[in-house]
Order: structure tokens, then C-alpha cells, then sequence
């Protein structure tokens, strides 16, 4: 199955509301996700595998794919959990950038104060824009500041996030400018080394960490987890595994990492304090069953 146009079956308030459910059903033991595997080779390639099953909808995914310089595919697979059939094949590129922004969503409505709305954004390639349009369904965005290395890109992605979505965005010269008394943070980037530091950040600020999911690579510095007064993640074999920044951090004590589905069965507004709020998400199988259903479900009829 071809997703030609994503934007056209799902919108992101319901891709964020989908991930929530699973997220909820694997709290209560409902459902589970199957570990990611990750192979890497030089220059700056990889190759991936996740699944996930979902035992009240009675579904199963598998879903494969591959990053290279030079492009990426993935392919996703839905199985019947009773019968054991094959229920579809879809094209899973599209869906990879939703289900990552809808998870950085959900983490962002539970874990950020309900006034802030003003976004720094930290990275402009394939993933970024779709990570605006996750913060925005839930955090209405006055403001965005965006930084990438490079400034044709910083510059026409705040162009197209000014034209698209009606918010006033900017191109940020540095980080400390993108970072600037900024109460939502979205590290997006192919970054081999920790680049923001505690002291770029706002008092309170929520950081979603959504890059860096390879073992080698880092966004966020230390001092960014240390000053956390709660640090998340979608799943925590995925982030002991692959998480260089936790792994660094925590040292083999993991006491201190919980899961953002711990967080969303206590209720929204728990996890509240005066020190930053962070999300690592790792990409896990139930954040890709979640969005793939709903595809799956509409495009068959």
C-alpha cells in the first residue's frame, strides 16, 4: 500500500490521541512492544526493526527500514493477532514521520506547562516540520525560532512554517539564540556530539530530545538531565540500548528514567516543577501500530 499523501487520511491531533491509547494500553499490560534492533555501517548509514502488538484492536506490526546518505525506505506490516493473516503493506516513510512527531507531541501536552508557545526548533531536515505540527496541535504556538547549521535551510523552513501554519518564525543565527527564554525545546538533528546545554535553556523549559538514536550519537549535554526534574521516554529497552546521552547519564541506574505512558496514566500536570522536563524519544513499535491502524482502517474503505 502507497501512502501517497498522509496529510490527506489522518491529522496530527488524531495521530497524537492514537499514540496516547497504546501508550495507556501498555501501561495496563494491553499491549507491548516488541525491541528495536539497529545495525549501523560507515559512512553514516543504518538499518532498523521494531514491532509492536496491540491485544484489545488484535493487531501485530513488524516494520523495517533503512537510512544512507544517499536515501531511505521503510516498509510496515499489519498481521491479524487471532488468525494470524496478513492484513496490509504500507509504505512507511510518511508514517515514520508521524508517529515520531505525534509521540513528541504527547509528551509535550503531558510534560510542558499549558501556557507556553513559543517553540525553538533544533534541526530542519525531512523530520522537522512535522514536529511544529505536533507541538502546535497542542501547545497553540505563538512563536518559533529555528536554528540548523545550515542558514538557506533555517531560514526557508521558517519561510514555510510562516506561510503554512500563520505562526511568526524566524531563523536563529546560533543556538543560544534559537534557545533564548524558549519554554518548549525540539532537538531534531543528526548531531555526533551534545550541543545544548542547561544554561541555553529557559528556567521550566520541556525539551523534546528526538534525535540522536543511534548509540554514537548526542544532542543534549548532561547538565540538560541533570537540572530534569523528570526525565521520559517512550521505551526504556530502546533507550538502554541505543541512548547514548541516557546511558552516559544514568551510569546503569535507570531509577530515575520513566516512561511517558508511567506519566499519562497519573494524569497531565504531575510532572510539573521549576526544573526542565525532558523527553527522549527513541521510536518504539506501539507509536507505529498506533498511526498505521488508522491508515489502514481508512484507506480500506
Amino acid at each position: 500500500m502507497d501512502i501517497p499523501d498522509i496529510d490527506t487520511i489522518i491529522d496530527m491531533p488524531e495521530a497524537i490521541d492514537a499514540v496516547a491509547r497504546l501508550v495507556l494500553r501498555e501501561f495496563d499490560g494491553q499491549a507491548q512492544n516488541i525491541p528495536k534492533t539497529v545495525a549501523t555501517w560507515p559512512p553514516a548509514s543504518s538499518a532498523h526493526a521494531l514491532g509492536a502488538i496491540d491485544q484489545v484492536d488484535g493487531l501485530v506490526a513488524f516494520k523495517v527500514w533503512i537510512n544512507t546518505p544517499q536515501g531511505a525506505a521503510a516498509i510496515l506490516n499489519l498481521f491479524d493477532i487471532t488468525t494470524g493473516s496478513h492484513v496490509v503493506s504500507m509504505e512507511a516513510g510518511a508514517l515514520g514521520m508521524y508517529r515520531t512527531a505525534a509521540i513528541a507531541g504527547l509528551a509535550t501536552r503531558v510534560m510542558s506547562d499549558e501556557g507556553a508557545d513559543d517553540l525553538a526548533l533544533l534541526g530542519t531536515g525531512r523530520q522537522a516540520f512535522h514536529q511544529v505540527l505536533a507541538v502546535h496541535a497542542v501547545r497553540p504556538l505563538r512563536r518559533l525560532r529555528v536554528w540548523s547549521p545550515t542558514e538557506n535551510h533555517r531560514e526557508a523552513f521558517a519561510r514555510r512554517v510562516q506561510d503554512d501554519l500563520g505562526i511568526a518564525a524566524e531563523a536563529a543565527s546560533t543556538v543560544e539564540e534559537a534557545l533564548a527564554g524558549a519554554p518548549l525545546v525540539t532537538t531534531i538533528c543528526r548531531a555526533s556530539e551534545p550541543f545544548v546545554r542547561a544554561d541555553m535553556l529557559a528556567p521550566g523549559a520541556h525539551v523534546n530530545a528526538m534525535g540522536a538514536i543511534l548509540p554514537q550519537a548526542a544532542e543534549i549535554d548532561a547538565s540538560v538531565l541533570d537540572g530534569a526534574d523528570v526525565i521520559a521516554v517512550d521505551n526504556v529497552a530502546n533507550a538502554e540500548a541505543n541512548s547514548r546521552e541516557l546511558r552516559e547519564f544514568v551510569d546503569g541506574d535507570w531509577s530515575s528514567v520513566v516512561t511517558l505512558g508511567s506519566l499519562l496514566a497519573v494524569g497531565d500536570g504531575s510532572v510539573r516543577g521549576k526544573g526542565f522536563s525532558v523527553f527522549k524519544g527513541m521510536g518504539m513499535g506501539l507509536s507505529d501500530l498506533a498511526v498505521a491502524a488508522i491508515i489502514a482502517k481508512k484507506m480500506s474503505h
